[in-house]
């Protein structure tokens, strides 16, 4: 059961948290903001300043839920040692350690809040941020009905190279398509399909994913197909459409493009399977699907290191302490951003430069814990 202490304990932390959090909505709100106003002034041509208030308002709120998953992590930690700091200030943490009360067992509500901000961000990660994730991939000056410039992508399984004119990732169409279909397995002659209006469907005909095609130039009764093609390239549910099987999606069409920070863990892990996309994107993925999964108990593990860095047994003041703890918690991010980044360009493997960071934590906690006052 929580104390009345540890319910103390718990609301400075959660403040402390949000505080930071604020705080750095804030800073990045107004350098944004101040950075951009010409671009989101082009959202009204006629000089009005609520369209340009509610395109602000809608884009710096979604743009919260990706701050949250971005530095979030690095907030829940220095909440802790804000809270603990401000405890030794206050002279409120030397009394229980002298009533006999474990060190550990007074931050066990730290260590909770932690969870509990870990969980909150969890949720957001798989369920909020895919869902604003088209509007943080349209320009800042452009409505979300007016769509986002397209990147052309290839299909690796097919070999079709994708393009078109607008893409809007939040009705999974696209407008003016043009698909170059390759020979000669797809077609016989080099064509460039072209589509007045293209529709991604999740489970099209045999439960395979692809884009649904009509207004086509030239028509479907007129192309040349191959073995492949025939596999590919299907008639569609109405005459004069065609449903062409594909595994790249919309927001993988993107200029702006949605790169992994914007998908939830089992999109992630289909897009791993999905022999659409390159090699590199798959590799790519499968390391941010180690980085979130390690990434929770790196959180905890980063709070055990830092506890005998703040309460220290022979201590050269509060002051010192929290430099102190500062210094090891910036080595820790510095040692943990170079695994990512090797293994961006695989020289480690995606589970090692993820679990390293955690293994190294486990050990340096529990070999700095008899450091800790008791």
């Amino acid at each position: 059961m929580l104390t009345t202490f540890d319910r103390y304990l718990m609301k400075r932390y959660f403040h402390a948290f949000f505080t930071c959090f604020v705080a750095a909505l804030g800073v990045f709100f107004v350098f944004d903001a101040f950075t951009n106003a010409d671009e989101f002034q082009k959202v009204s041509p006629d000089g009005s300043v609520w369209p340009v208030v509610r395109r602000m308002a809608l884009f710096y709120a979604c743009q919260s839920s990706l701050l949250l998953s971005l530095v979030g992590h690095m907030l829940c930690v220095l909440a802790v040692m804000i809270t603990l700091v401000g405890v030794q200030r206050t002279g409120e943490l030397h009394p229980l350690l002298a009533a006999g009360v474990p060190l550990y067992r007074i931050v066990l509500p730290l260590i909770l809040g932690v969870v509990l901000i870990n969980g909150a961000m969890i949720a957001n990660q798989e369920c909020l941020l895919p869902r604003v994730a088209h509007v943080l991939q349209t320009p800042r000056g452009r409505q979300l009905e007016q769509g986002i410039d397209v990147r052309p992508s290839l299909d690796f399984a097919s070999h079709i190279l994708i393009s078109a004119r607008r893409v809007f990732p939040s009705s999974s169409r696209l407008v003016d398509a043009e698909f170059v279909l390759p020979v000669p397995d797809v077609v016989t002659r080099l064509t460039t399909l072209k589509a007045r209006r293209a529709k991604y469907v999740g489970r099209g005909p045999r439960g395979q994913s692809g884009w649904l095609l009509a207004g086509l130039d030239p028509s479907a009764e007129t192309l040349l197909l191959g073995v492949t093609g025939r596999e590919v390239l299907r008639p569609g549910p109405r005459p004069g459409t065609l449903f062409l099987v594909s595994g790249v999606t919309p927001d993988q069409l993107a200029k702006k493009s949605g790169s992994v920070k914007f998908l939830s863990t089992p999109e992630l892990l289909r897009r791993i399977r999905n022999p659409s996309q390159a090699a590199r994107a798959a590799h790519e993925q499968s390391l941010a699907v180690h980085a979130r999964l390690t990434r929770p108990l790196l959180n905890i593990a980063a709070v055990f290191l830092a506890i005998p860095f703040l309460v220290r047994r022979e201590s050269r003041g509060v002051v010192a302490n929290l430099a102190m703890a500062g210094m090891v918690m910036l080595a820790l991010l510095g040692a943990g951003e170079a695994c990512l980044y090797l293994a961006s360009f695989q020289v480690l493997s995606p589970d090692v430069a993820a679990w390293s960071p955690v293994v190294a934590c486990g050990v340096g906690a529990t070999w700095c814990a008899r450091q800790a006052e008791t």
